[in-house]
């Protein structure tokens, strides 16, 4: 190639260069000016977006990317592009060298423009494409308040919805994708923004909660019993409850009404969520079936799992429902519960209003005893979430560990089915036949041969000169 061609080349990376940077430029003064209501604010610098260095420089030099920002002017049409565009969820594209994947470069362009909550939540729940949802989960990964994060997620962390988070590889859920975000730092050849120790592990303990829940939720469908015991208006279970001033603990509770379809878009449920009432506060809430047990299958003020399930699974299944229906009426009225009637009232205490239980001064001393009794079960049960929290970071450690500590798949002397040492070990495998000792002493190279034995001349000369240099050089 001439020294001329070389030069003209030269120039066109610079230009390609410069275009790219006043494009990513011209991108990220957009968002700044740019004044949308309900707007989710971005946590961190608002010309990276935490992305690392590497994968946003290859993004911004990207010629799609580039395109994105000439024609992609607005959230739908963004969004419509990852609906026709985004395959996976990898940074990077299979077999090509530091290529971004369509699914980042649509991620930036996205930051640059911003996202409203209301944009956000119809990400969240679009039902055309899971590569949407997944994109938004992203999103919020990047740039939200970490606060803020679990909020959002929580509802779909255990979303059944297919979606392929790596190219060629076997399809997961976006509940996994959702928990995945959550517990690591690492994606797939680049890193996450971290977040803050404590507030980590906070999410792994409700985490932990919501695999137990999930695990209730399960135990029930299993069984027909319960199913058709709780899908029984009035009938007394246990119910999970709790806000910013109360512990997630159970609850006594009537259910009310079954919901088998979902409120704002009239699909059926894939599990049935049941409105209950408490007895004791009067209040009533929505809760899922993981949150709904037998009554008396936990103690008062226990936490979301514990010892209880266990014994309560041992159970033999179907038995007893029978037993805590009996007696009702049809009208919430039972033997035990001698005249409830759903509005929080009962014959011992009609007349009462239990809107405000909680905070009513004259709540008696078994009132006192029962928050004391649940929030010493909830520090317990926080301790115990804990452990295992850290038990889990543990093994983790321990098995990426070993992982570093192991020998590569080709090092010598391993066999790829078995392993290292022992008779396991290929040297013990094989061995080379034996040979004749003429054929050793003659094959054997010089320095392998005995040494040749010196005569008494030799040795007195060999003498001779080391007295005599030890007598000059000392």
């Amino acid at each position: 190639m001439s020294r001329s061609a070389l030069w003209r080349q030269e120039a066109n990376v610079k230009d390609r260069q410069r275009r790219a940077d006043e494009l990513f430029s011209q991108a990220i003064e957009e968002g700044r000016r740019c004044h949308l209501k309900n707007i989710l604010p971005l946590v961190g610098p608002d010309d990276t977006f935490n992305i690392h260095p590497v994968l946003l420089q290859n993004i911004a030099k990207s010629p799609y990317f580039q395109k994105c920002v000439e024609k992609l002017v607005d959230w739908n049409m963004v969004v419509d592009e990852i609906y026709y565009e985004v395959k996976h969820m990898e940074p990077w594209t299979a077999g090509a060298s530091k290529s971004p994947s369509t699914a980042f470069c649509l991620l930036l362009r996205l930051f640059t423009l911003r996202c409203t909550e209301k944009q956000m939540t119809l990400m969240l729940d679009h039902v055309d494409s899971p590569y949407i949802r997944c994109i938004g989960f992203l999103y919020l990964r990047y740039a939200a308040d970490p606060s803020t994060l679990y909020n959002w997620f929580e509802p779909y962390l255990y979303d059944t919805e297919s979606v392929q988070i790596r190219q060629g590889r076997a399809d997961t859920t976006v509940g996994e994708y959702v928990r995945m975000l959550l517990e690591n730092q690492e994606y797939y050849g680049t890193r996450l923004p971290r977040l803050p120790l404590q507030l980590e592990r906070h999410f792994k303990v409700k985490l932990l909660q919501a695999e137990r829940i999930e695990e209730r939720a399960k135990l029930h469908e299993q069984n027909m019993a319960a199913m058709e015991y709780f899908q029984k208006l009035g009938s007394r279970v246990q119910a999970l409850y709790g806000d910013e001033e109360n512990p997630v603990t159970w609850y006594d509770a009537v259910v009310d009404r079954v919901i088998l379809r979902d409120a704002e878009s009239g699909e059926v449920l894939s599990r049935p969520k049941f409105q209950v009432t408490f007895p004791e506060y009067g209040n009533t809430e929505i809760v899922n079936l993981g949150e709904v047990d037998l009554p008396g299958s936990h103690a008062a003020g226990e936490g979301v799992g514990g010892a209880d399930d266990k014994v309560r699974d041992e159970r033999p299944v179907g038995r007893g429902y029978d037993d805590y229906n009996r007696g009702y009426d049809g009208r919430g009225r039972d033997d035990r519960g001698r005249g409830y009637d759903h509005r929080g009232r009962d014959d011992d205490y009609r007349g009462r209003d239990y809107s405000n239980r909680r905070d009513d001064p004259r709540s008696d001393r078994q009132g006192f005893s029962n928050a004391a009794s649940r929030n010493k079960a909830r520090e317990q049960e926080e301790r115990e979430l804990l452990d295992e929290v850290l038990r889990r970071e543990r093994e983790k450690s321990a098995a990426k560990g070993r992982d570093y500590a192991a020998r590569p798949a080709g090092f010598r002397g391993v066999n790829a089915d078995d392993s290292v040492g022992g008779k396991h070990d290929i040297q013990d495998k094989w061995a080379p036949p034996p040979r004749a000792k003429a054929d050793i002493s003659a094959n054997s190279p010089p320095s392998a041969q005995a040494p040749k034995k010196r005569s008494a001349a030799e040795l007195a000369a060999i003498e001779e000169k080391k007295r005599k240099l030890a007598a000059r050089y000392g």
